[in-house]
């Protein structure tokens, strides 16, 4: 029985402007395409009128809906006319068109498998945590049990869904990196002769650690650290965090460049030295794996899920306990590093690390099997 498999996200589905989750879906979709599989990528967007992004399979886009409205028609249309050998695949969690969505797969007797990407991390619940507890007892619990697979990016959110809910039907897929996504017209970036550290993502004080970041970027510079830091993308917290590195006096070694995309984003990475993302609470950061597959060695926290990967594979230095403190003296040992020449082997380590451990087409086999099961 051939599968049709449908990737639903939210927003427009382009991941050369949205978020990680977008991009992880439209690689899945494209990597299952190249392997033969019919697949599409739905998108629920507030505006519909935007231009697609172009695909050699279909992108369809629907409607948002407030949450006292029925789905937008069109959606509800499209789903009525599927084969029951469809899965649909759910990208992310709280959002109530896709607990809307679930009620009419569960009527149509189409399997569905479900990716929260991070939400169900213990950090990431802290935040809103009574709306959230509401609202997983309301419609979250039922979208995980209805789920053929519940799919998770890392080990700790895998954990911790135990303590919320049991669960059999779970399974741990990481995300990927495409390395054609990865081409870039480099140019060395205006820089004194210090080390770059960087970080590259939303810029989103709670989720990100980027608090902790500049706070030990600080304490490291009063201990004679010798690099600056670049805050590349953007965020609602900018301001917060621009007031929080004048408190700090230390505006001369920190730069917000703003959101960058393609090569423009690229190009930055590259000019990094060490890449930084010292999170509270991730799934799989796709950033991270951008900077590991352009060769930049990283420093990460527990939380990104892949701080064993980069002790196994010598490819940067993992923060056990992510404070001020330990990010102040992972940058002083990297100082050390950088005047030694180690990070160039770090950084091909790093690439190493993702050619082995993140490849897409793997990933898009593992999910296959997933898919195969559900629907059998």
């Amino acid at each position: 029985m051939a599968i049709k498999i449908i990737h639903l996200v939210l927003g427009k589905a382009n991941p050369n402007r949205m978020n990680g989750v977008n991009k992880v879906a439209h690689n899945h979709t494209s990597q299952l395409f190249e392997l033969g599989y019919d697949v599409e990528i739905w998108g629920i967007t507030k505006n519909v009128t935007t231009e697609v992004f172009p695909r050699k399979f279909p992108t369809k886009l629907f409607r948002a809906q407030s949450f006292y409205r029925d789905l937008d028609p069109k959606l509800s249309y499209e789903i009525s006319r599927l084969p029951r050998s469809t899965i649909f695949h759910i990208h992310g969690a709280f959002i109530t068109d896709f607990y809307k969505v679930t009620l009419l797969l569960n009527d149509m007797k189409i399997k569905y498998v479900y990716t929260p990407h991070g939400a169900f991390n213990a950090i990431a619940l802290n935040k809103s945590k009574w709306l959230k507890k509401l609202y997983i007892q309301r419609y979250e619990k039922n979208i995980l049990r209805g789920a053929k697979k519940v799919h998770f990016l890392g080990q700790s959110e895998f954990e911790h869904i135990s303590k919320i809910i049991q669960l059999n039907n779970k399974v741990i897929i990481p995300n990927g990196q495409n390395f054609d996504e990865l081409f870039y017209d480099y140019h060395k970036m205006q820089r004194k002769n210090h080390p770059i550290i960087g970080f590259c993502g939303r810029l989103d004080i709670y989720y990100k650690g980027l608090d902790l970041l500049i706070d030990g970027f600080a304490s490291y510079l009063l201990q004679g650290g010798k690099g600056e830091l670049w805050l590349v993308g953007d965020g609602s917290d900018r301001p917060v965090l621009e007031e929080h590195v004048r408190k700090h006096t230390i505006q001369d070694r920190v730069h917000f460049m703003g959101a960058r995309y393609g090569k423009d984003k690229l190009n930055r990475i590259v000019n990094m030295d060490l890449f930084c993302h010292p999170s509270r609470s991730e799934g799989s950061p796709t950033a991270v794996l951008e900077a590991a597959g352009l060769k930049r060695p990283l420093l990460v926290s527990t939380a990104t899920n892949v701080g064993e990967l980069i002790e196994k594979g010598n490819c940067g230095i993992h923060l056990h306990e992510t404070t001020a403190t330990t990010i102040a003296k992972a940058l002083l040992d990297f100082d050390k590093i950088y005047e030694n020449g180690d990070h160039i082997a770090m950084g091909e380590a790093a690439k190493k690390m993702v050619e082995a451990e993140f490849n897409w087409t793997t990933i898009a086999k593992k999910l296959i099997e997933v898919y195969e099961s559900a629907v059998h």
